[in-house]
């Protein structure tokens, strides 16, 4: 059997950002009974914001398919 390959998966500073956007606004609105559309408005636009900023080539994500390939080959024979 072959040792299986690392699979690294890297994500875009953006995204990074994106994601501490929401967590911070998350913390926010749970707190609240009310949020104004104002407000919701300007956290979508501040992820709309990070996302449309490209920083990294779009080949982010890399992943060794020969484990998956060789597993499928396995389960198929027996």
């Amino acid at each position: 059997m072959t040792e299986p390959q690392d699979v690294q998966i890297v994500v875009p500073e953006n995204v990074r950002e994106v994601v501490s956007i929401v967590d911070r606004s998350l913390g926010s609105f749970m707190q609240r009974e009310l949020v104004s559309a104002s407000e919701v408005t300007d956290v979508l636009l501040d992820i709309r914001s990070a996302l449309i900023r490209i920083e990294q080539p779009v080949a982010d994500v890399k992943l060794d398919l020969s484990d998956v390939e060789s597993e499928m080959e396995v389960s198929a024979q027996a």
